[in-house]
């Protein structure tokens, strides 16, 4: 019962077998790789396992013997490996010895047909998709042509304004030409300005020269000054006396005393005379330095120092 009937059937069951011979082959080479991925990551450790100890004298007995054993999981791996490799000689050998399983495999070949069947309606609807699909291209199609229409207008429109950026670029470089003529009068003029100030720096430093000579020169008025003063209040001190004297004296010695006192009075007059001289030479030189600062040095009236202005 379970012999094929007729050579197709026969040369399906081949077909079926070799298919299961490959699904099997291929399931053995993932648990190899599996076991190699194993095996690769084991010698990754080994290896990281051995620079450790490369590095750490102090620890080289500890080190030693967790190498040892690492090789004795490597070679419990390659144990493991062989056994493998044995159990895949024993599955190979048992592919070649299912020929027994034909009838089942009968039994998928229909529930494949099945299958056919159900991806064949599938194809019906996915060629239905696919008309849809066609009829949606061609209103894309349309539309395409309508956003090139849109993009001619758009280059007549880059157009004008690369004509206009061209005269733009023209305005702005007669602009940039004004700037650098500007930029030039602008450097003569701080030129101008810094020979200004220089000027005005070292006529600063001259009034201020002449300023110093006029305040020694009012210095030594004023001391003049406060010396005459005294003098006077002493020559007055004197006349006091003299006067005083005077009136004290007996009468014969009335025109010597007389006499005394038109010396005296002359005396204080010319006195008098000499302090006027003084304080009106000390006037004129405080009224001289102000008048003479600001509008021989050319600065502003309120930089005149405090001092020669009292």
């Amino acid at each position: 019962m379970q012999l094929p009937l007729s050579p197709e059937e026969i040369l399906a069951g081949r077909d079926l077998l070799r298919a299961e011979f490959a699904v099997e082959c291929r399931r053995l080479e993932q648990k190899a790789e599996v076991l190699n991925l194993v095996h690769a990551a084991d010698m990754t450790e080994l290896g990281r396992r051995a620079a450790i100890i490369a590095g750490q004298d102090a620890d080289l007995l500890a080190l030693s013997q967790q190498d040892s054993q690492r090789g004795a999981e490597l070679a419990a791996l390659q144990r493991t490996l062989a056994e493998t490799s044995a159990e895949r000689a024993a599955t190979a050998k048992e592919c070649y010895d299912t020929s027994g399983l034909i009838a089942r495999k009968e039994v998928q070949i229909t529930v494949l047909a099945a299958s056919f069947e159900e991806a064949q309606a599938l194809a019906a609807k996915q060629q239905e998709a696919l008309t849809a699909l066609e009829a949606s291209m061609a209103r894309q199609g349309q539309a395409l042509a309508a956003q090139i229409s849109k993009v001619e207008l758009l280059e007549g429109e880059l157009s004008t304004l690369r004509l206009q950026r061209q005269a733009d670029q023209v305005t702005v470089k007669t602009a940039a030409a004004r700037v650098a003529d500007r930029e030039e009068a602008l450097e003569a003029a701080v030129k101008r300005e810094k020979d200004l100030i220089r000027h005005r720096m070292l006529q600063a430093e001259t009034t201020r020269a002449v300023e110093s000579g006029y305040l020694e020169k009012i210095e030594r008025l004023r001391s003049a000054h406060a010396a005459s003063q005294d003098a006077l209040d002493a020559a007055r001190k004197t006349c006091a006396g003299l006067a005083q004297e005077l009136a004290a004296l007996p009468p014969h010695d009335v025109d010597a005393a007389l006499m005394q006192r038109e010396e005296n009075e002359i005396l204080r007059h010319k006195i008098n005379e000499i302090g006027t001289a003084i304080i009106r030479a000390a006037g004129v030189v405080v009224e001289a330095a102000p008048e003479e600062g600001p509008g021989k040095s050319g600065l502003p009236e309120d930089t005149i120092p405090e001092k020669v202005t009292a």
